[in-house]
């Protein structure tokens, strides 16, 4: 046996090494994560085949067979891409569809209570085709009733979303990835399924059903925790350092099918003169989605990982069972806001990481709920000023997203080509560093000036300018959330994306509120009102972009962090905290 003395003096050689190691992981790791060309040259995923190699500490190696699960039984991106792909499709060829099916329900139901106020024959009944172009519908009056009734049903499904959004998406943990994409997409089939009803049976379904279809849409996180759970699953199934590399193929291919969706939408309602027809499509695609998760998609969470969740969560529950109240259990589902502690990290000199990660949050949910929030606004705004048939408005909506496309997958990845330095072995790793900011602020002017082309259009073509110019400043979303995850350490990454997918759950309400209801009220009076209010707001935003200081960082290296990414190599973390805020 070791003598006390010779006892201590190998636990502090021991350590000494460690920290040793620890220190050259660091500096390795720092050279590794800021050089983010090379990160994004290498495969997101081993080879199936691919063998693990452990080193122990004693110097040893031992290699691990691989798993002899075949390709198709592996959880994988891959696999996930193709029914992410139909989904993102299926939400670009509805946005315009929905729009234009309640513009002529409310236009219809308008026209009924003009005829039956009507005395003395002075109002020639209207009968409407339903879901075609009809130019009665084309007035003031009608564009601001369907602008305040869109409002509501993105009141329902927002607020709704961002109380089921974090919940589901913890529960994800304990019962599967698979299992909520099915209730998600679930959800949303039943939502295009009242819609058809509202379509084609008007004389005995009001369009106040509308809303019901918002609430099973919002009842299950929406898209909101669609794109959360993807998010989790592909945390699941890719190493630490590709992670972000998936998120953002994961992006590209969301505004992809949204670009190439309107004008498969747009051909069906060509071709069949009839807008329910793509309202059945959408349908067949969410069935699909389901039937593929069902059959096909593998489970990215071990039974080990959800029997831990589960354990953890009773675990929970006990501690808390018996000292809290009833209206205690209530206030807690309702409070959206606890998450967003993450943006205020804890310790002392934290000011400029503190200031940095509330403006760089708050300019996403300015972007995200501007840009939300002016969708309808602008597709009733053409429609009543420039008389665009839905066939036209489903081609302008791909080539704004078509534009957005080129933005994430050539502009932004040429920017970073071109001019990002590469670093040197050793450099500190400090927040977001000068191109970042420079690429923010390039993303909100070109948002102004596409709001400008908007306000002094007077015809469809500067108009169309005007969305795609303003669909460049796309790449702006994605570089503040990668400057968002620079100010945090690695082991709160999860929890910060899951903070952004809350904030966009609440700009979902907040954003077509706003505009919504400004154009309401001044679409008989001066209709271009929303305009200004959309210029001002990102004129706000740019001139806030200002105030982010670059290479501001939590000081020194999370030894936690450290410790995670060690066990990665070691093929020991544990990867099941989800993506969206935990309650």
């Amino acid at each position: 046996m070791d003598s006390p003395a010779e006892g201590s003096e190998g636990r502090l050689s021991r350590q000494a090494k460690d920290e040793e190691e620890g220190e050259g992981f660091r500096r390795d790791r720092g050279s590794e994560d800021v050089d983010e060309i090379e990160s994004q040259s290498k495969p997101l995923l081993a080879p199936a085949e691919t063998e693990i190699t452990v080193d122990f500490d004693n110097g040893e190696t031992v290699e691990l067979p691989a798993d002899g699960l075949k390709w198709w039984n592996r959880p994988s991106i891959l696999i996930l891409l193709p029914p992410f792909i139909l989904y993102a499709t299926a939400l670009g060829a509805a946005a315009v569809p929905r729009v234009n099916m309640v513009l002529t329900l409310i236009c219809q139901d308008y026209l009924n209570r003009k005829e039956r106020e009507a005395r003395g024959g002075d109002f020639t009944p209207i009968q409407l085709v339903l879901g075609a172009d009809n130019p009665e519908c084309e007035i003031p009056e009608i564009g601001a009733q369907a602008a305040k009734f869109t409002l509501y049903t993105h009141i329902i499904t927002g607020t709704l979303s961002a109380i089921t959004s974090p919940r589901l998406g913890q529960y994800s943990d304990r019962i599967g990835r698979r299992k909520i994409l099915m209730i998600g997409a679930f959800g949303a089939c039943l939502c295009e399924t009242t819609l058809i009803l509202c379509l084609k049976f008007p004389d005995h379904i009001s369009y106040w059903w509308i809303l019901l279809a918002s609430a099973f849409e919002g009842s299950v996180g929406a898209f909101a925790l669609i794109l959360a759970v993807v998010h989790s699953y592909a945390s699941d199934c890719t190493s630490f350092a590709k992670r972000s590399s998936a998120f953002s193929l994961f992006h590209g291919f969301l505004f992809l099918g949204i670009a190439v969706g309107p004008a498969i939408g747009g051909f069906a309602i060509d071709k069949t003169d009839d807008i329910t027809v793509v309202f059945y499509g959408i349908v067949c695609v969410y069935l699909i989605f389901i039937t593929y998760v069902l059959f096909i998609l593998p489970e990215s969470l071990s039974e080990e990982k959800m029997k831990l969740a589960n354990e953890k969560f009773e675990e929970e529950s006990l501690k808390s069972a018996g000292r809290t109240r009833w209206f205690d259990h209530v206030l807690k589902i309702v409070n959206v806001f606890k998450p967003l502690n993450v943006l205020w990290p804890e310790g002392e000199n934290l000011t400029k990481v503190r200031v940095n990660m509330i403006l760089l949050a708050a300019l996403d949910f300015f972007m995200f709920g501007i840009g939300f929030g002016s969708i309808t606004v602008v597709l009733l705004y053409s429609k009543v000023e420039f008389h665009w048939t839905t066939k036209f408005a489903s081609y302008y909506t791909s080539m704004v997203n078509a534009a957005r496309v080129v933005g994430l997958f050539i502009i932004l990845p040429l920017i970073g080509r071109l001019f990002r330095k590469k670093p040197k072995p050793g450099d500190p790793i400090g927040g977001c560093d000068s191109l970042d900011t420079f690429i923010i602020r390039a993303a909100l002017t070109t948002e102004v000036l596409g709001a400008i082309f908007y306000f002094i259009a007077r015809g469809t073509p500067l108009f169309v300018v005007g969305g795609i110019v303003a669909a460049l400043g796309g790449v702006g979303s994605p570089t503040i959330q990668s400057s968002l995850t620079k100010h945090s350490p690695s082991n709160k990454t999860g929890q910060l994306l899951g903070v952004i997918a809350l904030l966009h759950s609440l700009a979902r309400v907040i954003g077509p509120a706003a505009f919504n209801g400004i154009y309401a009220k001044t679409a008989k009076t001066y209709p271009q009102a929303v305009f200004i209010v959309l210029i001002a707001l990102f004129m706000v935003a740019w001139v806030g972009s200002w105030f982010v200081t670059p290479h501001i960082a939590v000081d020194g290296v999370d030894d936690e962090a450290v410790e995670r990414l060690f066990a990665e190599e070691r093929g020991e973390l544990d990867e099941s905290e989800p993506l969206v805020g935990r309650s």
